[in-house]
């Protein structure tokens, strides 16, 4: 899929460097308006090391691997009502120049490590928490198995983001109507990952609230389409780190769990461009 989205924009890419050779430029007048926009993502994720410390055990799994869980495509994403069910993003933006603009926004995730999977463990573990896992450990191998550990950001692994931007022109014809334009828009950015953590280690947890779990910091690129005054699409592909030293456990109690990952996610969106332009 990833190979496939990478062709998706090439081509797109080649097609507007190739049509702006005939296109009529004209001046966007970007400078000053806001944007909105809403779509949904698939996101990949690297190995991470999971580490967990409680009253009774304090370990860690090594090279565990996980994958998002999207919605299977339907009426779920146009029903008003579950929108935010999907794995979405949403974002709102200003352009402080025809090119620089700011944004803010959310990019909902979701992220479940899978259960059957070969692991290696190292820590110690009291037998008043677990009976069969008791003891010390040393890099050793083990099977991930619920009544070690079930661990899901599913509610999700939320990248509220600061981004800065460019946009660069690719292609813009204006005719009587409708006027279209192609851009590719470049940023970088970062700030917190809510995290809405599902966790039973050793079979003890809950569905944790929404916690500020630790931060993020992504790089992103992709085309934009505008067309008439006011509307546009784009596809974007996101790299980002995320270090989250704060996931919830049991919510305020004294248990903690860790982990650093690196991600890609890809995602389609559709907005509005409003207010007065420069």
């Amino acid at each position: 899929m990833k190979k496939s989205l990478f062709a998706f924009i090439c081509l797109l890419t080649i097609t507007c460097v190739h049509a702006q050779q005939d296109s009529t430029v004209r001046k966007d007048h970007h400078r000053g308006q806001f944007y909105f926009y809403w779509g949904y993502n698939r996101a990949y994720f690297s190995s991470s090391n999971l580490h967990f410390n409680g009253p009774n055990y304090d370990f860690t799994l090594y090279n565990l691997k996980a994958k998002d869980r999207p919605e299977r495509f339907g009426w779920v994403y146009f029903n008003p009502g579950t929108l935010s069910i999907p794995q979405y993003n949403w974002r709102l933006g200003y352009f402080i120049t025809e090119r620089f603009h700011l944004s803010m926004g959310m990019d909902h995730m979701k992220y479940v490590v899978n259960q059957g999977q070969p692991t290696r463990i190292s820590g110690v573990i009291s037998p008043a928490i677990s009976e069969k896992y008791a003891g010390s450990y040393l890099n050793q191998p083990v099977d991930l198995q619920p009544d070690l550990l079930i661990f899901e950001h599913t509610n999700g692994f939320n990248l509220v983001s600061l981004d800065f931007e460019w946009l660069q022109p690719l292609y813009n014809r204006k005719t009587t109507t409708p006027s279209l334009a192609c851009y590719w828009n470049i940023g970088a950015g970062g700030i917190w990952v809510v995290t809405k953590t599902d966790v039973r280690v050793f079979g003890d947890g809950l569905d944790n609230d929404f916690h500020v779990a630790g931060y993020s910091l992504i790089s992103k690129t992709g085309p934009r389409f505008e067309w008439r005054k006011h509307w546009f699409l784009s596809a974007e592909a996101k790299f980002g780190y995320a270090s989250l030293p704060a996931v919830l456990i049991k919510n305020n109690a004294p248990e903690i769990g860790d982990h650093n990952l690196t991600f890609f996610e890809w995602n389609v969106t559709a907005g509005i461009r409003f207010g007065k332009r420069g």
